[in-house]
């Protein structure tokens, strides 16, 4: 046997590397520039949290979860004792002021003509002034739950208030039972969400490209398109992740809080995609291989972006590369097929 085929005496010879496939080169397709996870945002007056002030015992339920309401229009009745008391207090109060002014008028009179001492005066007024301090205090409760102090009496013989909507809109949730004491602190009594003129909040990684085409895509299966330009951003100081709020394209209504993603594309002249193990750094620049008429070039190209196995590329001479062409699939395989076919 010779030493040619003998296997023990054979030298170690590297497999010689594979040529790398060549590709066609599409239009944008499949790959997003970007995607964030995104929300809907309403401004402030779209949404009403109903929740009483003060400690509360659910007497009624006017709406169920899901009615549509108007702004005005009752949701839920209920009894606040504390401010039940502060409407006794302040119909005790102002029947006591009453008295005590008059007292206090007809013993200044008393005092102008000698009758009476200026110190017998100074006591009623003072007690009136403390009466007037209790009338101001008892009606500064009874506005802080929403009710004016003028309808003290009344509440007095029907003692339930009807918590109402602050907003047009659709109730969201509806929290407790009848019979059930709510806590001024607690979860809230109704949840009103209305509809509005939306603006999408977005959590990029990195910012978009400038020029990129936005859309949102949502989780009930509607996708919007929305204006590329955003209307702020925001950086977050501990992951450096980006906030973009933007404004939807044309008339469109939606409700605050739904869910999903914002993508970001480009339907610019000139961009293409190409597999992403067609580049290759070279120096500062990034490269794809481009084979045209039997002739392979090093063709550099910006990157937009790279998602999974594709990648979105702008060719700095836009005449050097079109979709169409062919590139190496394997950029690194076909400079080292090429090297050792040299070699």
């Amino acid at each position: 046997m010779s030493e040619e085929t003998c296997p023990e005496r054979q030298p170690n010879r590297q497999p010689a590397s594979t040529p790398s496939a060549w590709v066609e080169v599409t239009a944008p397709r499949d790959v997003s520039l970007l995607q964030a996870a995104a929300r809907v945002v309403l401004a402030g007056d779209r949404q009403a949290v109903i929740r009483p002030l003060y400690r509360a015992r659910i007497a009624r339920f006017h709406v169920q979860a899901g009615d549509r309401v108007r702004v005005g229009q009752p949701l839920v009745d209920v009894v606040m004792p504390e401010v039940v008391v502060a409407a006794a207090d302040y119909r005790g109060a102002l029947l006591r002021g009453a008295a005590q002014t008059a007292r206090r008028d007809k013993l200044t009179q008393m005092r102008s003509e000698g009758l009476v001492a200026e110190r017998d005066v100074f006591e009623v007024a003072t007690r009136a002034a403390e009466v007037e301090q209790q009338a101001l205090t008892a009606s500064a409760t009874l506005r802080a739950a929403g009710i004016d102090p003028a309808r003290s009496r009344e509440l007095l013989r029907k003692p339930e208030v009807t918590l109402v909507s602050a907003t047009d809109g659709v109730v969201r949730e509806l929290n407790g039972r009848l019979g059930e004491v709510i806590e001024g602190q607690g979860p809230p009594i109704a949840v009103v969400v209305g509809e509005g003129p939306p603006r999408v909040e977005a959590r990029f990684l990195r910012a978009p490209p400038a020029g990129a085409r936005m859309r949102f895509h949502a989780v009930d299966g509607s996708v919007w398109d929305l204006k590329p330009e955003p209307l702020a951003r925001t950086v977050e100081a501990d992951d450096g992740a980006v906030v973009l709020w933007f404004e939807a394209e044309g008339p469109r209504l939606a409700a605050p809080g739904l869910r999903g993603t914002v993508e970001a594309s480009s339907d610019e002249p000139g961009v293409v995609q190409v597999p992403a193990g067609a580049l290759r750094r070279r120096g500062d620049a990034l490269i794809v291989y481009r084979r045209r008429d039997g002739d392979v070039a090093a063709v550099p190209v910006e990157l937009l972006m790279a998602s999974g196995a594709s990648a979105l590329v702008r060719p700095v001479d836009p005449s050097q590369l079109a979709a169409g062409e062919r590139v190496a699939e394997d950029a690194l395989a076909h400079e080292r097929a090429h090297a050792e076919a040299g070699a």
